[in-house]
């Protein structure tokens, strides 16, 4: 894969990401919470051999007090200084806890130590520093002299003493933020690749095209619908043409819509009947959609009769059919649907409301239940001139759109085409706009 399709597979997945940062760094925080904080005061020490005044007297001391530094190091964290200081001092604390709390060094070819020590306070890393360099400069006095009365073959000097540190030691808080948002970049990329690559939907028009070859044929896409784009009324009059077109000899009056997606389709069939009106033609809208979901349950606040009341003969066609004043075109409503009105659908009472519907309207566009979810278009399709589907991109996988084409293969029906339609994912930017505020 390229860089254009990386940055694809983030823009579509941009959700995991932030999520797994999110997460990352929530956790880098609450365990950066639990490392307790402390204090860590040094002192430095310079040690020093007993010798004579010339030149080669001094070399070797200082030769000699270099190799005493590397025994230094060891004495300065032994369990022998910290149980004196505890005993000093009258710790509530062990010799090894305390043991853990001293740490020794000596640059190379010196004869500098080095001490620092760790407290839960400042005052207590200062205090506790002063009292390992005393307690340590009292043990090498006693092991280096030999004979009372005569000075030590060693001495060790405080260069710097401990000082009061003015903010906690390097907890590593920081570090671990930065961790966990790296972490969380990594995963939230890996996760948000297999992510991409285990999902099904259908997002372009080319992944559409791919499993448009089933049981009933290859299928074209009749049209590419971006809702809410500039292009959208372009692309509508396009679809118009192609269906009024379908046949050479009769243009079709009645135009079957179901969605094979599990989503209704009532804002394609708008505005397709819309589109018709626009160009002069007398159209009805067709409410058929027994999910209750079609275009009267949008469009409508309440309605009276409907096709459910004229398939059970409780009302006249005229009485039935409203004007739609904002969409220039007319509709029947699906009315109060019962546990009859799917059979009703196939009966021969819809064949008379079709054909009185076909005498007085140039159009009748019937939108029908999604066939995933309802068997409904199988029985009406055969019955109008044309069936067309619709297929959402984003949210239809490919799974999905197969197990219809086979619904309709299995039934004998046909689809003349299908409509692809892209609905912006304004997501990122509500969520942008959250944060704005």
């Amino acid at each position: 894969m390229g860089l254009t399709e990386y940055w694809r597979i983030i823009r579509r997945r941009w959700a995991v990401i932030v999520v797994a940062v999110l997460v990352c760094l929530a956790a880098a925080a609450g365990y950066s919470q639990t490392i307790p904080v402390t204090y860590k005061a040094s002192s430095s020490m310079y040690v020093s051999m007993a010798t004579g005044t010339s030149v080669n007297d001094s070399y070797q001391g200082g030769l000699a007090a270099q190799q005493r530094v590397r025994s230094y190091l060891d004495l300065l964290t032994s369990a022998s200084v910290a149980q004196r200081v505890i005993d000093d001092r009258g710790l509530r604390m062990s010799a090894g806890e305390l043991r853990g709390r001293i740490a020794a060094s000596s640059p190379p070819a010196t004869a500098i130590l080095q001490v620092a020590v760790t407290g839960d306070t400042a005052v207590e890393a200062r205090d506790l520093a002063d009292a390992v360099v005393a307690q340590f400069r009292r043990l090498v006095d006693e092991l280096e002299t030999t004979q009372l009365g005569v000075a030590p073959a060693a001495r060790v000097a405080v260069v710097d003493r401990a000082e009061l540190p003015a903010a906690p030691a390097g907890s590593g808080r920081t570090r671990l933020l930065a961790l966990g948002l790296f972490a969380g970049l990594a995963l939230g990329c890996a996760a948000a690749l297999v992510r991409d690559r285990t999902d099904r939907r259908l997002r372009t028009s080319n992944d559409l095209e791919a499993v448009l070859d089933g049981p009933v044929g290859t299928v074209p896409i009749l049209a590419i619908l971006d809702v809410g784009l500039p292009g959208e009324v372009g692309e509508t009059r396009r679809l118009r043409a192609r269906l009024t077109a379908a046949s050479a000899d009769e243009k079709p009056k009645t135009i079957v819509l179901t969605s094979l997606s599990p989503k209704s389709a009532s804002d394609v069939a708008v505005r397709l009947a819309r589109s018709l009106a626009d160009a002069g033609a007398r159209v009805v809208l067709v409410d058929a959609d027994t999910t209750g979901s079609g275009s009267s349950s949008q469009l409508l606040a309440h309605t009276g009769h409907g096709l459910a009341e004229l398939l059970r003969g409780d009302a006249a066609l005229d009485d039935a059919v409203v004007l739609l004043p904002d969409n220039g075109i007319q509709m029947l409503p699906l009315g109060s649907i019962g546990a009859e009105t799917p059979d009703a659908l196939t009966t021969s009472r819809f064949d008379v409301v079709l054909a009185d519907l076909r005498s007085d309207f140039d159009y009748v566009v019937v939108e029908v239940a999604p066939v995933t979810v309802a068997a409904d278009v199988l029985s009406i399709a055969p019955r109008g001139d044309v069936t067309v589907g619709v297929v959402e991109l984003g949210t239809s996988t490919s799974t999905q759109v197969r197990g219809a084409m086979a619904t309709f293969g299995s039934a004998g029906a046909s689809l003349a085409g299908v409509i692809a339609v892209s609905r912006p994912d304004d997501s990122l930017f509500r969520l942008i706009g959250r944060l704005r505020k």
